[in-house]
């Protein structure tokens, strides 16, 4: 009879199924984003804006600074700030920096001085898609032409 090693968690999460996923998501949530040439604010819905700054640009690749900043009745929610890079070759998307947090590591040993999870850096990617899954069904469409418009 053949026994096979039970399966580790981590082969479970398909970062590189993420990364896909996000590619595809951003585009759609954000549509004039290979468009932006250095900064641009976008007008979101109920006052919230987005601002994007173009931090590299190569032949393949792309990196944005992405800050959404909630609506002044909302300031008990702080602004989210994400460092993200476009692969264009690969047609992936990878988070590079999380709130004030840079250069995660793939994996972490746990416990670690600054208590990040094993995963953050997949966490982070994860959760980059739940945003762009919240824009889509909540019909959040950041254009750079004015408000937001139905997907």
């Amino acid at each position: 009879m053949l026994r096979f090693p039970p399966l580790k968690k981590r082969l479970l999460k398909n970062s590189t199924a993420v990364h896909e996923a996000n590619f595809a998501k951003l585009a759609r949530v954000i549509p004039d984003l290979d468009a932006i040439e250095q900064h641009a604010t976008i007008a979101g819905p109920n006052g919230t804006r987005l601002e994007l700054q173009l931090l590299e640009s190569s032949k393949f690749t792309r990196t944005f600074s992405l800050r959404l900043w909630q609506a002044p009745g909302q300031q008990w929610l702080p602004p989210l700030h994400l460092k993200i890079r476009n692969y264009y070759d690969a047609s992936v998307t990878e988070v590079l920096a999380f709130q004030h947090h840079h250069r995660l590591a793939s994996r972490y040993r746990y416990p670690n001085p600054d208590m990040h999870q094993r995963d953050e850096k997949w966490q982070t990617n994860r959760f980059l898609g739940e945003w762009l899954d919240y824009c889509l069904r909540t019909r959040c469409v950041f254009r750079n032409r004015g408000a937001p418009l139905d997907v």
